[in-house]
């Protein structure tokens, strides 16, 4: 074990490193990332008045776009066909619907929380002054029993209604990948149950000679902007239509089919959208190319170079090729060659025109057991639709594809983060969709204020989750009075997103 001098001696030793590390990449003209920007530090109001006033500026900011968005959604939540009898009706089918986005807007983490939290006066009286159409508090059992009987379907067209509006308004126009809208794609399981024990259409499988489980699996489509904004797209769900594999070690649907169940769903939402597709190598095959091609999408898939012999083979030839963007040599600390391949013909028939790229990488790090500066390589390949050339790839790559990673943190973040992806909601099926897309339509209008400019500059003082508990505590408190909520009814709401 390093004694306590030692220790002193090689955290020194590190912090010197870095400070080395850090003023080299700044003048290599390269962008250091900070992880956050929000300081460790007291806050600055010292009396109530200014507390009230912090918290009144990012409030009526959250109030504008909250304004700005969800007026169409309230208008297509009406438009649901209601299942209910008429006579015993209580709440209305819009009202309900409100209930349930506003729980996963706040990040409520189950049916009970949402009983307890949003049917107290305080948030009430705030939420009905600014959407007049929640005319009563409904009980959460009142909402899971109403998505029972709604096609999940209608819920998460409500969402789509929403993305295509936005880009009708051409709210994306300058963060758009080669001006086509990036879209990454990626499953994840959402639950497991041990045992049979639930709905039919849940995948089976065995985890022992004798145990078998159930569990959910959902891919996601999710918008990955070229800022880092990540907006929830679509869902498909993987189902088990064949109940009788007894003895299946494996998913009985898997992503790829469900690929295209969801390439259908989104060409027949979006048919005349200009697309890029970023994915993983699982989806790096002739089919799910063919796919793209013929929905005349594009698409930046990662290249297998196990898997896919050939095409890392003709790619490798290209090596020796390698060089850095004129006037770029960094991106992010990292110093970036590329090289690539383009009209490669690919397929069964030879019909599949495609280009390849690779990126090689280095950067200096400090190693944590001698403090020394260490050089590290890596590197990434691609499989494209899009021809490649010194004035593209830097966009393709770097903004487009290496985004892809978005879409993982933003699953991770309705795991791990708030919304509660993994919790149920319901058993029943229709129900547990109904929730699901509820809790998807409530991130991306979460996702979507983080990143419109004004709150933009508050998330980047205190951070995001910081903004969001201040937003939800004001709203919940008497904080502000009932005459500011309704002078905000007066101002002209208006989204405008932060471009970088």
């Amino acid at each position: 074990m390093l004694m306590n001098e030692d220790r002193a001696a090689l955290k020194k030793k590190k912090a010197e490193n870095y400070a080395q590390i850090r003023e080299k990449v700044s003048a290599s003209g390269a962008t250091i990332i900070p992880r956050t920007q929000a300081q460790n530090r007291k806050r600055p109001e010292s009396t109530l008045e200014e507390e009230q006033v912090r918290r009144a500026n990012v409030v009526a900011e959250q109030i504008k776009v909250w304004r700005s968005l969800l007026p169409c959604v309230l208008k297509d939540f009406s438009k649901i066909n209601d299942p209910r009898r008429e006579k015993s009706i209580e709440h209305k089918l819009t009202t309900l619907m409100i209930f349930g986005l506003f729980a996963f807007v706040f990040q409520l983490q189950s049916r009970r929380e949402m009983n307890r939290e949003l049917t107290g006066p305080v948030i009430f009286s705030h939420l009905k002054t600014l959407f007049p159409d929640l005319e009563t508090i409904p009980h959460a059992d009142t909402l899971a029993r109403l998505l029972e009987k709604i096609h999940p379907r209608e819920i998460e067209q409500v969402h789509l209604n929403l993305i295509h509006d936005l880009i009708k308004k051409k709210k994306f126009k300058k963060l758009l990948i080669n001006q086509r809208v990036p879209i990454s794609i990626d499953g994840t399981q959402k639950l497991f149950r041990d045992g049979l024990l639930q709905d039919a259409r849940w995948c089976e499988r065995k985890v022992s000679k004798d145990d078998k489980q159930q569990y959910v699996y959902v891919i996601e489509a999710t918008i990955t902007l070229r800022i880092g904004l990540s907006i929830p797209l679509m869902s498909e769900y993987l189902y088990q239509s064949n109940h009788q594999l007894e003895n299946s070690t494996v998913k009985q649907d898997n992503e790829l089919t469900a690929f295209e169940r969801l390439a259908a769903k989104l060409k027949r939402h979006f048919p005349r959208l200009k697309i890029v597709l970023l994915m993983d190598s699982m989806y790096a095959t002739q089919n799910v190319m063919t796919i793209c091609n013929q929905n005349n999408w594009d698409f930046m898939i990662t290249l297998p170079r196990e898997k896919m012999t050939t095409l890392a083979a003709i790619l490798k030839q290209e090596e020796e090729h390698r060089q850095c963007i004129p006037g770029q040599a960094y991106y992010r600390e990292r110093k970036q060659e590329f090289y690539w391949k383009n009209h490669v013909i690919y397929g069964d028939n030879f019909n599949l025109p495609i280009h390849l790229v690779g990126c090689r990488e280095s950067y200096d790090g400090v190693n944590s057991d001698t403090g020394e500066i260490e050089k590290h390589y890596s590197s990434h390949a691609w499989i494209s639709s899009m021809i490649f050339s010194e004035k593209n790839v830097h966009e393709l790559c770097n903004l487009g594809a290496r985004k892809k990673e978005l879409i993982e943190d933003c699953i991770n973040t309705e795991k791990n983060r708030g919304y509660h992806y993994k919790h149920v909601f319901s058993y029943d099926w229709n129900a547990m969709q109904g929730f699901h897309y509820l809790m998807r339509l409530g991130h991306a209008i979460n996702a979507l204020s983080e990143f419109s400019k004004k709150l933009k500059q508050f998330i980047k003082n205190e951070g995001c989750s910081a903004i969001l508990k201040l937003i939800k505590e004001t709203l919940f408190s008497p904080w502000l009075s009932m005459d500011w909520y309704e002078e905000q009814l007066l101002e002209v709401p208006q989204l405008r997103l932060y471009s970088g």
